[in-house]
Parts: C-alpha cells; structure tokens; sequence
C-alpha cells in the first residue's frame, strides 16, 4: 500500500516536473511513463497520466489529478525518500 500527499497545481506539465527534478543532487530522473518504460532523458506524451521518477532516494510515482497531482511512495519508505518527496511537492507548488 501506497503512502500519497496531493498537490494543488494549475496546469501540471512535464515542464515544471523535470525542472523540480533537476533540482536534486543526482538529479531525477523519469524511469516510467503511463506503464511504458523510459529513456532517462526522455520526454512523456503531453497526454501522460502516470510517470514514475527516481530521486536520489528512491522511486515516486507522480498521478495527474483534476487538481494537480498526487505523489505516491510505494513500500517500506525511508526518511529521507519522504523528505524528498515532501520537497518535491514544494518544488512543484512554487
């Protein structure tokens, strides 16, 4: 079972997510796009609805919402995997 937080976001977009990942030392990166494996450098389809990324910690995934999104961790969660995730979400609500 997954632990989620939403994020209120106007216009989610691909943009504003690999900039917030770029943040990060090793930067994210994306690894899924709507069940489909990706290139790390890859860019989603605009119509996306679920990408897992890679922080330096460890994997989130990332699901559009009418909203915005919801960060999802998945599985026995280190500290600091929330703490990234937590910042993350941040980053995206700026």
């Amino acid at each position: 079972m997954g632990m989620e937080i939403e994020v209120k976001v106007a216009g989610m977009n691909w943009s504003k997510i690999s900039g917030s990942m770029a943040k990060f030392e090793p930067k994210g990166t994306i690894r899924m796009a709507d069940g489909q494996l990706t290139f790390p450098d890859e860019e989603p389809a605009a119509d996306w609805k679920e990408l897992r990324i890679a922080l330096p910690a460890g994997m989130i995934t990332i699901r559009k919402t009418p909203t915005g999104a919801a960060l999802v961790t998945w599985g026995n969660v280190s500290q600091e995997l929330i703490e990234q995730r937590d910042l993350f979400a941040k980053m995206l609500e700026e």
